[in-house]
């Protein structure tokens, strides 16, 4: 970490060379070692480590550096190494004034038989000779090892080194705090509080976190788990009695005053046990402190913290009282929707606390463990159509039949362990083998099976007649331009953009409705359609796949707003978004006969298919719920505002193929392997409501798209 110092002055005797190797410090209060990373070493030379090491309290008050002879020979001196510290130390003039002695190795020539530790404070090093810093605003501290070779008193031989490292990144002294945000605003939200600021113009780039401190009416800290401090004070690390400084900050509001005498201890002192919130992004805006108590006041402190734990904080002229509010999914309860969410495919087929799905559950938590990979596997693959079977007795008998297999040997293992299952799984192979036979002709079968399919996939098409020459060869002789091969047309790919909004408000039957009234009209959407053709009877049939995304964030309601109501309030400090992620599997025909033979280049097209259609609501980051008694309580058992959508698709469009645009453009695409580019616009329909389930939501929609698309 640390690359060796070399002195070049008047010289030793031998060709000896004094260096500057390993930096030792004392970490967790334990012992001096080799600091375990770069960030370890940039906290330790920070402004609580200094103000310690002024105190002399705590632990971590000192460093060592491992001096050296290379090569390690005797210089036959006996003269000792003197530590000093501060600027300038190399002048003879200057020495006296801008330095000072800390410490002595008592001769040189023991580096000669091993190495040896020099002892620095670090508030010597620091503060060099000053008597006014008080370990504020240094960015630099240099170490140095003098000796009087010539016994005269005076050192002639200098070796200095700069504290930190040359690693990337770099780590210097610092212990200049980090310049604080302006501007600042606090807004209650539903069990939180959020923060707004602006960022200061100079030094911003010493910002590196935010971090807030909570207190209660009470003086006592927000419940839950703590954040971890980014800071460090002279109180936590050594129990030194400094109080830090922190500036009031006014905000707009009706909370009770606030002032310094009206902080709680534990907020003066930055105890981190009232951390209630941080930012990692150094250009943060604001910031949501949110796992707070609705109704109950609230003092803040918040803090700029630089990359070596230097701060400087300020608190709230105000108290903020977090206030319930009511986010898009809790508005359609309160309206009266069945709607509910939810993808768990297993609790679907089986019931949400059938006893098999408890045993499955048990599966999970107890053998595999929670957060296991296949755990995840499972909640990121399967899980999520859940909401493919539920509302459908049908669906869920299918979904049970095929689930079968997989759901037996998760009850295997889960009651032999597994162990177990893998003894049971080898005793039926020896005993397969043991007493079956397969029949000769159908170990033929098996055998020849591949090789069959492959002859089959690699059985060329008929050809049709040669054309007349494609765009990208000219014109033949009557002046008609013609068409390539369409056989050789195998993937289409298009991206499309339009308006779309759910028919979330048409399934209440109200215009506007509570999608509109929260989130305004319709989003441009993206969509991306990918087809692979099979056939080719006068154009192009395939299958295909279509995915897209859609996003619409607005601020939640006032709680007990009334809903319809033109004037009704919104909750500042609270954002809602609704996300759609419209999935579909498509049959495709696109009639390119006319562009083919004759040379038109307009192809007219159908798709449609089945929609599977992801959505969920997020509130402040998190996932909504909706209190199943109807309330608006914290903690309560609550419906997730997650689900997913099943239903159907449809659409007809017309594509221009443009390649006549450029000719010496299409001759390149040709040879990339695109054999066509072009235009294309389409009315699409969506009826995507789990087949008309009142448990589902209805977020299909009936619009237009336009966009690009590639044959190839």
């Amino acid at each position: 970490m640390f690359a060796a110092t070399t002195a070049h002055a008047e010289g030793l005797p031998n060709g000896a060379v004094l260096e500057f190797r390993r930096l030792y410090i004392k970490e967790n209060g334990g012992g001096f070692q080799e600091p375990s990373t770069s960030d370890v070493l940039r906290m330790y030379l920070n402004q609580a480590h200094c103000v310690c090491a002024a105190s002399g309290a705590g632990n971590e008050q000192e460093i060592e550096w491992e001096l050296a002879l290379n090569p390690q020979v005797t210089t036959g001196l006996g003269k000792p190494i003197s530590l000093w510290v501060g600027t300038n130390c190399s002048d003879d003039i200057q020495r006296p004034m801008t330095c000072k002695q800390t410490g002595t190795i008592a001769d040189i020539d023991m580096l000669a038989v091993s190495t040896a530790r020099g002892s620095w404070n670090l508030a010597d090093l620091i503060n060099g000779t000053s008597t006014t810093s008080n370990c504020a605003g240094i960015d630099k501290a240099t170490a140095w090892a003098l000796v009087d070779t010539d016994g005269n008193g005076t050192p002639d031989y200098n070796l200095p080194k700069d504290v930190g490292s040359t690693s990337s990144p770099a780590v210097t002294v610092d212990t200049t705090p980090p310049p604080l945000p302006t501007d600042f605003k606090a807004q209650s939200a539903e069990g939180g509080v959020r923060l707004s600021w602006t960022l200061p113009t100079a030094n911003m780039t010493d910002i590196k976190y935010f971090q807030a401190l909570c207190a209660d009416a009470d003086g006592n800290p927000r419940e839950g788990t703590a954040t971890a401090p980014r800071y460090q004070t002279a109180g936590g690390l050594c129990g030194v009695n400094l109080v830090p400084v922190l500036e009031p900050s006014a905000i707009e509001g009706e909370g009770d005053l606030v002032t310094e005498m009206d902080l709680p201890e534990g907020l003066r002192t930055l105890d981190n046990a009232f951390l209630c919130g941080e930012s990692t992004e150094s250009t943060a805006t604001g910031m949501l402190i949110d796992g707070l108590a609705n109704g109950t006041s609230y003092k803040i402190v918040l803090l700029s913290v630089d990359y070596a734990g230097n701060f400087t904080g300020t608190y709230f002229d105000q108290e903020i009282t977090p206030q319930p509010a009511t986010d898009f999914w809790e508005d359609l309860h309160d309206r009266g929707s069945d709607v509910e969410g939810g993808f768990c495919l297993l609790a679907e087929t089986y019931g949400t606390n059938s006893p098999l799905t408890n045993l499955l559950r048990a599966f999970r938590d107890e053998t595999l463990g929670g957060g296991s990979l296949l755990t995840r596997a499972y909640y990121a693959t399967l899980g999520k159509l859940g909401g493919l079977v539920h509302g459908s007795l049908a669906l869920r008998i299918v979904a049970a039949i095929v689930l079968a297999p997989l759901v037996l040997v998760a009850l295997l293992w889960h009651v032999l362990t597994l162990p177990g299952l893998l003894a049971l799984v080898a005793l039926g192979i020896a005993w397969r083998k043991r007493w079956l036979k397969l029949p000769r002709f159908a170990a033929s079968a098996a055998t020849s099976a591949p090789l069959v399919l492959a002859g089959v996939l690699l059985v060329p098409a008929v050809a049709r007649a040669q054309g007349p020459a494609p765009y990208w060869d000219g014109e033949d002789a009557g002046g008609e331009t013609a068409a390539d091969d369409e056989d050789q047309v195998t993937w289409h790919a298009g991206l499309r953009v339009g308006p779309y909004m759910p028919d979330i408000d048409k399934q209440f039957g109200q215009s506007p409705g509570p999608y509109e009234d929260m989130f305004g009209g319709a989003r441009y959407t993206p969509m991306l359609d990918v087809d692979r053709f099979l056939w080719h009877p006068m154009g192009q049939l395939g299958i295909g796949a279509s995915i897209g995304y859609m996003q619409k964030t607005a601020k939640a309601w006032v709680e007990g707003s009334m809903p319809g109501d033109p004037e009704r309030m919104r909750s500042p400090g609270d954002e809602n978004t609704f996300r759609l992620i419209p999935l579909a599997l498509t049959a495709t025909y696109r009639f390119t006969y006319l562009d083919d033979e004759f040379g038109v280049p307009v192809v007219p097209y159908v798709r449609g298919g089945l929609a599977y259609y992801m959505w969920w609501v997020r509130t402040n980051g998190k996932t909504a719920g909706a209190c199943w008694d109807g309330t608006h309580t914290q903690g309560c058992d609550s419906d997730p505002g997650r689900g997913a959508s099943v239903g159907l698709v449809g659409s007809i469009g017309l594509a221009i193929r443009a390649e006549r645009i450029d000719a010496n453009a299409a001759s390149s695409m040709k040879q990339s392997g695109i054999l066509h580019a072009g235009f294309y616009g389409e009315l699409s329909m969506a009826k995507v409501d789990g087949f008309g389930s009142d448990t589902k939501l209805s977020v299909g929609d009936t619009t237009w798209f336009a966009g690009v698309n590639f044959e190839f």
